[in-house]
Formats: C-alpha cells, structure tokens, sequence
C-alpha cells in the first residue's frame, strides 16, 4: 500500500509541476547561482535544458555578472559514458575561449565545475 501511494505522489508531482523524478535527467527548468573561483565574482543563473537524443541535452544558460550586466549562452551536454548523473560541455565562447564544464545532475540539484584559460568556477542549481 505504501508503494501505491509513493508511486501515485510521484506521478502526481510529475503532472502537477512538471519535474522528472529520474535520477540522472537533466530535463527542465533550474535555478540557482554561479561563483568564480578566480576573481570571487557570484551572481543568480537560470538554465532551460531539453533533450536532443538519448546521452544529449540542449542546454540554454542565463544569468547576471555583478548583478547587472546579463548573460546567456547555449551548450550542449553530453553524458560521460559509464555514468548515470555526470554530462560535459565543451565549447569556444566568445571574450572566454574554449569552455569546459562538468556536471553531476540528479532529480533535484545540478552542481558543476567550469573552466576555460582565464576563468574557473561552479555553477550550483536546483529544481
């Protein structure tokens, strides 16, 4: 009985709000924050990601820099094969060069470390 009710308020979470419950999907709407580790700026950061195929997801990033100055950027994450929960993104950027990220996303945080030849950082979101 107890299964039956756990297995109801899932389903019931997945149509009311629309959040996957399955462990390594990074599929959704997050919200959180990004902190560098290089010059100790942080700031607020949203992320919209969608699946492409199976191990692919489209990723759009959105957030503030000093608490003015918005930025966005797209990225395609790739899930590291032999994992469930860990994607990597690679990508040339403009004013930053090639970007790396790394990150570990389960039902409900998305954690990652990010690095490019003058920056290093995390980004730390949930649903």
């Amino acid at each position: 009985m107890l299964l039956r009710v756990l297995v109801l308020l899932a389903g019931l979470t997945v149509g009311l709000f629309g959040v996957s419950v399955e462990a390594g999907s990074p599929t959704g709407k997050w919200r959180g924050s990004w902190s560098s580790q290089t010059t100790g700026h942080s700031g607020p950061m949203k992320a919209h990601i969608r699946q492409i195929d199976s191990d692919s997801y489209r990723a759009v990033f959105v957030g503030r820099f000093a608490g003015v100055v918005p930025f966005m950027y797209p990225a395609t994450l790739d899930r590291v094969p032999g994992t469930c929960d860990c994607y990597r993104s690679s990508q040339r950027l403009p004013l930053v060069g090639t970007y790396n990220m790394t990150a570990h996303i389960n039902a409900r945080s998305f954690n990652a470390r990010y690095h490019s030849s003058r920056e290093r950082g995390t980004f730390n979101m949930s649903r």
